[in-house]
Formats: structure tokens, sequence, C-alpha cells
């Protein structure tokens, strides 16, 4: 059973499951973010919108291949643009303040994992910044790519990185 058919599986009970555990990550999260009203989001595996619901900014681009997508459209969240697609999937020309990836990577494999990351900061602007998590147990560390901010957060560790003008490559 890949991820999405997992996510699939239990959508109806996903937020009874981990809605504490995604706020309280997000809280330890979000001050090393700072998003600002002005910001441009995108969430790469979006789940269920709780991160979406947290953050007052301009636009969220939310990216969720799994059936929780439909429970974030039912949310209607202003200013939020769901694409209900896998993320090695999802085209856009446009480039994002700020680049989320919460507890996402751990269920893709080697080689996607690398294209997404790789993805992730070109769809990021200069000066911008990309926050990754992945779950403690999984044993990544994106600590190479040289995070502005690194830190724990319920089962997760988190990376927060700066985009600088070359972009970082897996």
């Amino acid at each position: 059973m890949d991820s999405a058919d997992y996510y699939n599986a239990i959508a109806d009970s996903y937020e009874a499951l981990y809605r504490q555990e995604q706020l309280s990550k997000l809280m330890k999260i979000l001050p090393y973010v700072n998003p600002k009203q002005s910001d441009t989001v995108l969430d790469v595996g979006a789940g269920s919108g709780i991160l979406e619901e947290q953050l007052k900014v301009s636009s969220i681009v939310a990216v969720e291949p799994s059936n929780l997508a439909d429970i974030l459209i039912s949310k209607k969240i202003p200013n939020v643009a769901v694409e209900k697609s896998r993320f090695e999937d999802f085209r856009t020309d446009r480039k994002f303040d700020i680049v989320f990836a919460l507890t996402v990577l751990q269920d893709m494999g080697a080689d996607e994992r690398i294209l997404a990351v790789n993805k992730m900061f070109e769809m990021c602007k200069e000066g911008g910044k990309v926050v990754i998590s992945v779950l403690k147990k999984s044993g990544l560390d994106y600590s190479s790519l040289g995070p502005q901010a690194k830190g724990e957060a319920e089962n997760d560790v988190f990376f927060v990185f700066v985009k600088q003008s070359r972009d970082k490559k897996l």
C-alpha cells in the first residue's frame, strides 16, 4: 500500500488521529519561518489543510494526492488552491516565498525524494524558505544542505532553508 492509499483509507478519521499532533508541530516550526501576509506558499502533501488553516498569507497552493484533498477543498479556506496531484506530476511556472513539505518525504522512494527536494528549491523564490520535516524514525537528515534552522517537533525533525542564488541540489 503506497502512502496515498493509506491516507485514502484513513481520510475520514485523519483529523481525529493527527490534528493535535500536527498543530503542535506547526507551533514549533512556524516561528522559524515567520510567514507574512504578502507571502505565497506551496504546501507539498497538504493533507486535510491543517497548515492552511493556520497561515494568513496572500495565497497557498496545496498539493495533495489522496482523498484528504477533498476534505481540504470542503473547508473552503480563502486564498487556497488545491491540486489533487502527486508532487512529481504537479506543474507550475510560479515561484513561492515559502515551500513546505511536512512529514512527506519519508513516504517517497530515495530517487523520488531527491527529485522532490530539488523541485522544491526550484519552485522557491530567491531569499524564500523551504521547510522540510521528516519522521525522526526515518533517519533522513538534510543537514548537508545547510539549513538556517533545525529542530525537533513531535515525532519529526525539521529543517528550514533560505534559498540562495544558487539552487541547492542533492
